[in-house]
């Protein structure tokens, strides 16, 4: 046997035997600190039947449950007959509650307030990670809606006005006070007046672009360059600002966040609930967040000819991309993690646990298996 199953075997069969001694003695619960290292699992105040564990993963199919050490980033194994009711528990929060931010071919990371839950197997469900930015959405539009916000953007306003009467106020400042100056004013405090300051050329006129306005933001075009990057096209008034091919391009590093800045500066006044649902159901359509900001960019539509679904869906793709990426690593990092977890803990389940116990076990957990996987899990390792 070679070393690395001989020491998988050896910590199998301590965690098997731990769990086995507190049934029988009454002793010390395992799930109170870590197997490895013994750091004290920190109590989460949130579930009844797990009550220690900031970061908890779970396989929902197999009825694997471990608590994932802050100090040595072990996981520990959960004993067998303290699985059921605490694996129902997750599953739920999980599908309820939790809110999806990675996800592998093998797992799923999900945020629950200050938890982290690791969710082993199928989804099931199409991923809707961007319902949390749709959530972001909602409390930007109650924000707009607020008393306190009309009441900011109208003392703006008056402040304004006299800046006016005595030759003090900002030309920089966008206001119509005749369509929809709240939301007017929240974006110039919020945002500013320029979206971008650099140095882009029209290929055809040879003129500067050397700052993006905000106000000018509607009539802008997302686009991708040769190297599937996000850039941004801005028309150009010395050629003909409503053909597309006149135009300005913000490319680089910077380009995406500059055309995040102005779907948000767009989408101040926030979304409601059905709103919301119409940008998902587009994205969903398209079959992903990349997806879709790819066919954005193949319409050569301005943002204002995209109008209100559109440019919501897109800031939710893009928003959506970008944390994914950011996300990328660690999850790839947690599903390295779950492979050697797995081995052990197959170990210890299925070669080191009686039968009887895991037939009862796997009979009460909440994902159900097939016939031949449930007949391989209990198949008698000697045969």
């Amino acid at each position: 046997m070679g070393e690395r199953v001989r020491t998988i075997f050896d910590e199998a069969s301590g965690i098997a035997g731990a769990s086995l001694g507190r049934v029988r003695s009454g002793g010390v619960d395992v799930s109170q600190r870590c197997l490895f290292c013994r750091k004290a699992f920190p109590a989460n105040g949130r579930f009844e039947h797990l009550p220690r564990g900031r970061r908890i993963a779970y396989d929902p199919e197999r009825g694997r449950l471990w608590l994932i050490c802050g100090r040595c980033y072990r996981w520990s194994l959960v004993p067998v007959e303290d699985r059921d009711a605490a694996l129902y528990e997750l599953e739920r929060a999980a599908r309820d509650e939790a809110t999806p931010v990675a996800r592998t071919a093998h797992i799923r990371l999900l945020r629950l307030k200050r938890m982290i839950l690791v969710r082993v197997g199928d989804a099931g469900l199409a991923e809707r990670a961007w319902w949390r930015y749709g959530r972001e959405l909602r409390s930007r539009k109650a924000s707009f809606e607020s008393r306190g916000s009309r009441v900011t953007a109208y003392t703006f306003g008056a402040l304004n006005f006299v800046g006016d009467v005595l030759g003090l106020s900002d030309p920089d400042v966008s206001i119509d006070w005749q369509d929809a100056p709240v939301a007017d004013v929240l974006r110039w405090r919020r945002f500013g007046w320029a979206a971008w300051h650099g140095r882009a050329t029209c290929p055809y006129c040879n003129s500067t672009l050397r700052a993006l306005r905000y106000d000018l933001s509607w009539w802008c075009y997302p686009l991708l360059n040769r190297e599937g990057e996000v850039s941004v096209g801005v028309p150009c008034p010395r050629c003909d600002p409503w053909t597309p091919e006149h135009i300005y391009r913000i490319e680089g590093p910077g380009a995406e966040g500059v055309l995040r800045r102005l779907l948000a500066y767009q989408n101040i006044t926030g979304a409601s609930e059905r709103l919301i649902r119409d940008a998902t159901r587009a994205i969903e359509t398209s079959g992903s967040p990349g997806e879709f900001t790819v066919d954005a960019t193949q319409t050569r539509q301005t943002l204002w000819r995209m109008g209100t679904t559109g440019t919501v869906a897109l800031e939710i793709a893009l928003s959506e991309t970008l944390e994914r990426r950011l996300l990328d690593l660690e999850v790839r990092a947690i599903e390295f993690m779950w492979r050697q977890e797995e081995e052990l803990a197959r170990i210890s389940d299925e070669e080191l646990t009686p039968r009887r116990i895991l037939r009862s076990h796997l009979r009460r957990i909440p994902v159900r298996l097939s016939p031949r996987r449930r007949q391989g899990l209990l198949a008698d390792p000697e045969g």
